[in-house]
């Protein structure tokens, strides 16, 4: 009887705590689908709000890209939240797995095990609807973005499209005339209200802070000028040929350290001095900073350009010109950059000052064409080159394939001249500028490419300072060192690629919304078929992939020191033992990795048909190779260690 009563007592146990287990269960399934539920209320919220605000005429191209963006957070939370249900849903599963299969017709079950089935499948049904809730969220907020995307490309494609009158056209410079008339007018009239506003209560002695500074520094720049100038520059005070990296990091370290003086010296002062003595407001912080960031820009482009054209030292340049021909380069760039700079800030000031749509579309005629002419005296003047010598220079030129691309973009700028003669001056506006700021881009693309190459090659140099240094410190050999340059290379040139192919698409009408709604896709995965794949899941196969390689490859040489080195079995059969290992090791590391991932294993029949066909038609030697080194190894017909005697020739098997 004690040890029925004692039984009882066991079984009510585990019965309480099987029923407290499942208890807790539902509370956390409970609260976590509760969560989920509530955000996926508001996600709809947000989601009829934003709808109704699209369908608005007046929503602008700002408001546009404001709700992709919040579009693309619905997006991504909403997946994380379905996420998140995963767990409970698999729990509730194995829960309701445990419970066994259900009765079938006719048959009962304990009214404590029903009760519990009725509340598991509740549960499991409220999970799922749910997580089907939160992905229709994702997929609505997806059409949503797009449909936002669309309208943005339709009124881009509009307004560039859009037909007016020719630059031929008298009128239209006469309303250009006006417009610029009445932008002066518009600039001295706030520039009188400004003073008359400030000018009362503000400090007057601040607005010598600046003068003062830039007084100042080109005092200290007159005492140390000199001295700071061969400190910079070492290797021009020596009569000595310039190595790769000497040319082009000269050419960086210019434009960096033009930037960082003139941004020291200028914008700090002057913005330190009206804010100061009371004088800032908005506006006159958007007519301040206009020139300020034109003068900035400017200097560092004519720095970049002077020092990659070198006038007067050629064997500092890193561009095939002759001496005037770098001059004459020097100065064109620099008054195509100051055009464009200029256009692109008076353009945001004439904006501000609301002025006349035909003043800024008499701007974009004048601007594209001076860029237009510009741009065809630097091609003409690149052409000719009379006092290069006829023998290749021997020095390395870096943009010797910019050659090639010249035909193309006289086509481009022939198509931006037709379209401004014909009235479409924002179509011929925009490739004019285009030109000109995707030829910068690869330009420093392609010098930064260079400059890493050229540090590696100088880093690694054996009979460098940093190449002994390197060697001393980590016991490297030379064929390490040679692939650890050739690392480093690889990895600054895919990281070169990575940067500036989206930059290269942001100039030609691709946004960064567009760049993020393709990283959350990536991110949160996107559906081939029935198989979705994401960043993730390809990271974890790659771990699992790498995990299950080294795994055999640690078991293979302990299988071979520790068991096979004991044995007095034959080398052949060793190495017919190891092979079998290595291959049984790396199908299994496959196939873990691809289960890891969420393959479906029994959706491949249709992939092997037509691997087998492909074997069968382009593969069949390799294979044929490939067996017959595994009948090898099983059969050993030959093993490792036997001489072989061959039409060919003969010798000893080493490895099969």
């Amino acid at each position: 009887m004690r040890a029925a009563r004692q039984t009882l007592r066991l079984c009510a146990f585990a019965a309480l705590a099987a029923w407290l287990t499942v208890a807790a269960a539902f509370a956390y399934d409970a609260a976590v689908t509760g969560q989920a539920e509530r955000a996926a209320a508001s996600f709809r919220t947000d989601l009829r709000r934003i709808e109704t605000e699209l369908q608005l005429p007046t929503v602008r191209d700002e408001q546009l890209s404001e709700k992709r963006i919040l579009l693309e957070d619905i997006r991504g939370n909403a997946l994380s939240q379905a996420g998140t249900l995963a767990g409970p849903i698999d729990e509730v599963a194995q829960q309701i797995a445990q419970l066994g299969a259900p009765p079938g017709e006719g048959q009962s079950e304990a009214e404590t095990i029903a009760s519990q089935r009725k509340t598991l499948d509740e549960a499991q049904n409220r999970l799922l609807a749910t997580k089907a809730q939160l992905e229709l969220v994702a997929v609505e907020a997806e059409q949503m973005a797009g449909r936002a995307a669309s309208i943005q490309r339709s009124r881009f494609f509009s307004r560039i499209f859009e037909a007016g009158r020719s630059i031929l056209n008298p009128l239209l410079w006469r309303d250009t005339g006006l417009g610029a008339a009445l932008f002066v007018q518009r600039v001295g009239a706030l520039l009188g209200n400004w003073w008359n506003e400030t000018a009362r209560a503000g400090n007057a002695w601040w607005l010598l802070f600046a003068p003062g500074c830039l007084a100042a520094f080109a005092a200290f720049y007159s005492l140390i000028g000199r001295r700071l100038r061969h400190w910079l520059e070492p290797g021009m005070r020596v009569n000595r040929t310039p190595d790769e990296f000497d040319r082009i990091w000269r050419v960086f370290r210019g434009a960096l350290s033009t930037f960082i003086l003139l941004a020291v010296v200028l914008i700090v002062p002057v913005f330190v001095s009206l804010a100061m003595g009371g004088y800032l407001t908005p506006r006159i912080a958007l007519l301040v900073s206009a020139p300020l960031e034109i003068f900035i820009a400017v200097g560092v482009f004519y720095v970049l350009v002077r020092r990659a054209a070198a006038p007067g030292r050629p064997a500092w340049r890193i561009v095939d010109l002759d001496d005037r021909g770098a001059a004459r380069f020097t100065l064109l760039a620099t008054l195509t950059a100051f055009v464009s700079i200029a256009a692109e800030r008076i353009a945001a000031i004439a904006d501000a000052l609301y002025l006349p749509v035909a003043y800024t579309i008499g701007q974009s005629a004048v601007v594209a064409v001076v860029l237009l002419l510009l741009q065809s005296l630097i091609l003409l003047s690149l052409r000719n080159q009379p006092g290069l010598p006829d023998k290749a220079p021997p020095k390395r030129v870096y943009f010797a394939w910019a050659s090639s691309f010249v035909p193309l973009i006289w086509l481009a700028m022939a198509a931006a001249a037709l379209a401004l003669l014909f009235g479409y001056v924002a179509l011929g506006s925009f490739i004019a500028q285009q030109i000109f700021d995707t030829s910068v881009l690869i330009a420093i693309l392609f010098l930064l490419h260079h400059l890493s190459d050229s540090a590696v090659k100088a880093s690694f140099d054996p009979n460098s300072r940093f190449g002994r240094l390197l060697r001393r410190a980590t016991g490297l050999g030379e064929r390490a060192i040679e692939r650890l340059s050739l690392l480093f290379r690889t990895v600054v040139d895919l990281l070169l690629i990575m940067a500036g192919l989206p930059l290269l698409f942001l100039q030609w009408t691709v946004t960064w919304v567009d760049f993020r709604a393709l990283v959350n896709k990536a991110f949160f995965g996107f559906k081939v078929g029935d198989v979705t794949v994401s960043l993730w899941s390809v990271l974890l196969v790659v771990v699992v992939l790498l995990a299950g390689i080294v795994f055999t490859n640690l078991v293979v040489r302990w299988l071979d020191r520790r068991i096979l080195a004991e044995t007095r079995i034959d080398k052949g059969v060793q190495d017919s033992v190891r092979k079998g290992a290595s291959y049984a090791g790396y199908i299994l590391a496959i196939g873990f990795a691809f289960g890891a991932a969420g393959l479906d294993f029994s959706n491949l029949a249709f992939v092997a048909g037509a691997l087998g066909v492909g074997i069968g038609f382009g593969l069949q030697s390799i294979v044929n190779n490939f067996v017959s080194g595994l009948i090898l190894l099983a059969e050993r017909p030959v093993r490792v260690g036997d001489w072989v005697v061959l039409p060919a020739g003969e010798g000893m098997i080493k490895r099969i």
